[in-house]
């Protein structure tokens, strides 16, 4: 017997196959899909959360690195040991207001000068 690989027809037998179970083979054959379903749903949404906790580490990570850097210059600047206000400032600055800070620091006479803006 010829091997029918017309799509349609191969599309149109699955189905009757289906419509031909009992309904116990019918409920089996659901609940694979369901399964199915949830397992790509959960990779899926695994993937997802996973992107998303890399990137928020990333940003920590750059974040961190730009503390480090902005202590090291102001430390060359302006010398060591920086007090404890500066340390205290840049564990718990935004990103946006480490930024800021070097770029005032390029203009600063006085440490206080790079925190004033």
């Amino acid at each position: 017997m010829t091997q029918l690989t017309h799509t349609p027809v191969v599309t149109a037998l699955r189905s009757l196959e289906t419509l031909s179970q009992t309904k116990e083979e019918q409920l089996r054959a659901i609940a694979r899909q369901r399964a199915i379903w949830d397992y790509n749903t959960d990779i899926i949404t695994a993937r997802e959360e996973g992107i998303e906790e890399g990137m928020q580490k990333g940003l920590e990570k750059g974040k961190q690195a730009m503390q480090a850097l902005l202590r090291t210059l102001i430390e060359a600047r302006f010398g060591q040991p920086l007090p404890d206000w500066i340390l205290s400032r840049l564990r718990t600055a935004t990103s946006e207001q480490l930024q800021q800070w070097g770029i005032s620091l390029a203009q600063a006479q006085r440490l206080e000068d790079i925190f004033e803006a």
